[in-house]
């Protein structure tokens, strides 16, 4: 994705580091899941970017959780589904850049994490 192109996105973005767990898919059904870390870009309502030290396949849908603090000191902690939407080298060796784009799930955290970036916003501007 181009700068130009990422310019093009139609909500606003709050440029943060924030903690992401990505749960990658389990060998088996016996097998623990992996779990990788990474560290977001920018963030939205609707979706991540991510620098991560391995490429994910793009179109891959993952359990992700998102880890912050909120003003207080508070740990918050954010259960989402994601799509791999895109991937791309970045800067270091071994680094990837990933889009990651949120899905509405039963069972995630999706209203608490759209409220959430929502009085980010509003922190911003007022």
């Amino acid at each position: 994705m181009s700068d130009a192109q990422n310019d093009q996105r139609q909500e606003f973005r709050l440029s943060t580091a924030m903690t992401v767990f990505i749960e990658l898919p389990s060998a088996g059904l016996a097998a623990d899941p992996e779990i990788i870390i990474t560290r977001s870009l920018d963030l939205s309502a609707n979706g991540l970017r991510v620098i991560a030290d391995r490429e994910l396949l793009a179109g891959n849908i993952l359990r992700t959780c998102v880890q912050t603090q909120s003003a207080t000191g508070e740990q918050l902690r954010f259960t989402l589904i994601t799509e791999v939407k895109w991937v791309r080298p970045y800067g270091a060796e071994q680094e990837f850049l990933l889009g990651l784009s949120l899905y509405e799930s039963e069972g995630s955290d999706i209203a608490s994490w759209k409220a959430f970036v929502a009085r980010c916003c509003d922190s911003e501007f007022t």
